[in-house]
């Protein structure tokens, strides 16, 4: 494993605790009584799905009638945009393990890439989570320009960019590198600071500045 990759781990009683908090909410934001349990059986315990993007046509596809689906196809959907947003009191984001923290949830089970763009001010503090690329489930195609886009616009000083792995392997690609020195080199002609890239696996990611600092021609952040 490399140095900045982390486990997640949940021992099962914490991880059932969680699934119910989660089906719980689900079922008073939908507003549907005892869709908790429906939600729970046709899931057959596996709550992470979820998170995927086709969740409402897995549900149909196990027996919940098409309105239910679809109202918790909408809750997860809403759910996921609000955490992409949600100022959190400018959260500070310090080191790769801090930005991995916060993107995580939103994207590890994500069935297709996506390319998010994290703004910060001098004080790495936390100005938004910006998605630019939705993708395939085999890659994406970026523009620079789309990425420094939203930093200039929001007035940031440093950004990051995450995306995530489908496959759950939080390796990067050459292209991922390919991609990142592109950023680098285009951001200082701009007098801003690319801070790092993120891949997001399965309960596991990678730092692209940890793994490649020569991309930066600087040593690595600290983890």
């Amino acid at each position: 494993m490399i140095a900045a990759e982390r486990d997640t781990h949940v021992d099962a009683s914490g991880r059932f605790e969680h699934d119910q908090a989660l089906l719980t909410a689900i079922e008073a934001l939908a507003d549907r009584p005892g869709l908790a349990e429906r939600l729970h059986e046709a899931l057959r315990g596996e709550c992470t799905q979820l998170f995927g993007d086709t969740i409402g046509a897995r549900l149909r596809r196990a027996g919940l009638p098409t309105a239910e689906a679809e109202r918790v196809e909408r809750v997860m959907d809403a759910l996921a945009r609000v955490a992409a947003w949600w100022p959190r009191m400018r959260q500070r984001v310090q080191s790769p393990a801090d930005l991995a923290a916060i993107a995580t949830p939103l994207l590890a089970r994500r069935e297709h890439e996506e390319l998010h763009v994290a703004v910060v001010d001098g004080r790495n503090g936390l100005l938004a989570l910006h998605e630019v690329y939705v993708g395939t489930a085999t890659g994406t195609s970026v523009r620079i320009a789309e990425l420094i886009r939203p930093v200039i616009e929001i007035g940031g000083v440093g950004f990051a960019l995450v995306h995530n792995h489908p496959s759950g392997d939080p390796e990067p690609s050459e292209e991922d590198v390919r991609l990142t020195a592109e950023v680098v080199a285009a951001a200082r002609l701009l007098d801003l600071e690319l801070l790092d890239h993120l891949v997001i696996g399965h309960g596991r990611w990678s730092s692209i500045r940890s793994q490649r600092p020569g991309v930066w021609g600087a040593p690595s952040l600290p983890e």
